[in-house]
Order: structure tokens, then C-alpha cells, then sequence
């Protein structure tokens, strides 16, 4: 009798452990989203301070290949564009034939059709497993802005898809699954890519909105991109019409620009409104613990030409 029951409890031992390594999920061939541990690339090399806009004028043109993996590219690409549909991205358009993905082309393309921005990437590791040998999938991408041609985000994923083995147990036995297909590899990757846009940097996640678009306004404006400057201060003033730092600095964009009335318009309005806040300081290097109201009136005074 106790020999059954021994028996018994060993079964319900392997049956339990034998649901927990070879769960449902598994024989669909799909493992849910919620499993993976990572849901942005792996390694994010560049990024901006904010998160790309749902209704940006974005292009993806298709990926390069490895030369053992003629097509692998195109397919990646066209997964990478499918998932940002269903993210919600309004205004993305795929250029797939396109086959001359040269920089310099896809840019002149650009340009001519008014993208903002524009996505190409590569796979860099491709091989499609068995049910002894794991799938892995490695790509990249480069997100660049056309008007400046700078490369805003550049970042690789990695995705392996491990295979199930086959096991024998007293009572009964399972059967093996192929590893998960490069498909199913790179669908994962695009959610990371699409998961790592609507995502701020850890570093300026504390940041209000409004002063992570005068960060990157700034930027902007001491590269020369003027009017690329402009238009995120403008937004950063949207949402706080009050935000110092983003008068200022548009008020240095217009003299720039020769639209010294309107720089005179800001500066004036600086100093009425923070006569007495002497605590917001400049940041940069000349002009560190300088407030900006004294900075505004140095402004008006070259602006006016006294």
C-alpha cells in the first residue's frame, strides 16, 4: 500500500512539474508579451529627452540583410511597420520599393515628400532554429530627423526563441516544439522598438514636459536649426506659457533669425514678468548663475542698439 501510494504522489509530482516547463501557451507557438522580461531594445545608444509624436510624418524604408539571409530584411521592416500601425502611429508610410536605401537617397526621397523623419535599420544576426538549435534575431534601427539630418535614436534588439525538448517521464512523455520562428522574433523586436518611442530616457523622465522641449530647443538652436528650435519652444510654451527658459531662448532664436521686434517682445516681457525672481539661472557655461532677467535685459539693450 505504501509502495501506491509513493507511486502516486511521484505521478502528481511530474504531472504538476511537467504543466509548469510545458505550459499551454507553448503548443500555440506563442508566448505572451506580458513573459518577456525586456520590452525596450537592449541597447539604446541615442535617444531624445521626449517621445516621438503619434501624428509625426514618419517614413521606414526597408532594412538591410545579411548576405545568408537574403529578404530578411524586407520582412523585419515590414513587421517593424505593421506594429507601428497598431501602436497608433497616424502618419508612417513605408517606402519598400525603394531599393537603393544609400543615405543619401532615401534622403533626397525625403525630402521631396515632406517625411519628418525617417527609420532604417538592418538585421544584424539572423538564423531560424529547430527543435534542437535556438532562433535569434538581432536588428537595428536609426530614427533621423530629414530637416537636420541628425540621428535622433539608434538602438538594437535582441530576441532568442529557445526550442522545447522532448521528455520521457515513468507514466507518459511530451513531445519537442521547434524553437519560435524568425517571424515571431521580430514581431517582438518591433514592439520593443515602437515601446522604446513612447518611452522617455530615465534621466529626464522627472522633467515636466515642457522643459524637456526646451532642452532639445536648445539644442537645436546651438546647432544652427533654427526653425527647428523654434517649433519645439513653441510647444514648450503651449503647455506653460509662463516657462522662462523657453521665452528666453526663443527670444534668441528670432535675433537670430533678424526678427529683432519680436525679440524685443520677449525679452520686454521677461523682465516685466520675473522683475523679482532672481532664482532662475542660465545654465550655460559664461553665463552660469547669471539670472535670466539680467540676461534679458542685456538682450534688449544690444537689440535696441543702446
Amino acid at each position: 500500500m505504501g509502495a501506491i501510494i509513493a507511486l502516486f504522489t511521484l505521478f502528481v509530482c511530474l504531472s504538476a512539474r511537467s504543466e509548469r516547463h510545458v505550459p499551454e501557451h507553448i503548443y500555440r507557438g506563442q508566448i505572451p508579451e506580458h513573459t518577456h522580461k525586456r520590452h525596450i531594445p537592449e541597447h539604446i545608444y541615442k535617444r531624445p529627452s521626449d517621445d516621438l509624436s503619434m501624428d509625426t510624418a514618419i517614413c521606414v524604408f526597408r532594412f538591410t540583410s545579411p548576405e545568408y539571409a537574403p529578404g530578411s530584411g524586407y520582412a523585419a521592416a515590414a513587421m517593424f511597420y505593421r506594429q507601428m500601425l497598431e501602436r497608433g502611429f497616424s502618419n508612417v508610410t513605408a517606402e519598400f520599393d525603394v531599393h537603393d536605401i544609400r543615405l543619401d537617397n532615401i534622403m533626397e526621397i525625403a525630402e521631396k515628400k515632406n517625411y519628418e523623419l525617417i527609420i532604417t535599420g538592418q538585421v544584424t544576426y539572423y538564423i531560424s532554429g529547430s527543435e534542437l538549435q535556438e532562433s535569434r534575431v538581432d536588428e537595428q534601427i536609426k530614427v533621423i530627423d530629414v530637416s537636420t539630418r541628425q540621428t535622433l535614436w539608434y538602438a538594437e534588439a535582441v530576441e532568442i526563441g529557445k526550442p522545447v525538448y522532448a521528455s520521457d517521464y515513468i507514466f507518459f512523455s511530451t513531445t519537442g516544439r521547434n524553437a519560435p520562428s524568425p517571424t515571431v522574433l521580430m514581431r517582438r523586436n518591433a514592439r520593443k522598438f515602437c515601446k522604446m518611442f513612447l518611452t522617455t530616457s530615465k534621466q529626464q523622465e522627472s522633467l515636466p514636459r515642457d522643459m524637456r522641449l526646451v532642452n532639445d530647443g536648445y539644442n537645436y538652436m546651438v546647432n544652427k536649426k533654427y526653425e527647428k528650435a523654434k517649433s519645439l519652444l513653441e510647444r514648450a510654451l503651449d503647455i506653460n506659457s509662463d516657462n522662462v527658459y523657453a521665452l528666453f531662448n526663443l527670444g534668441l532664436v528670432h535675433e537670430k533669425q533678424g526678427n529683432t521686434e519680436k525679440a524685443i517682445r520677449i525679452y520686454q516681457r521677461i523682465i516685466a514678468l520675473y522683475q523679482d525672481d532672481t532664482g532662475r539661472e542660465s545654465n550655460a557655461p559664461i553665463k552660469i548663475e547669471q539670472s535670466l532677467v539680467d540676461l534679458a535685459k542685456e538682450r534688449l539693450e544690444k537689440s535696441l542698439g543702446k
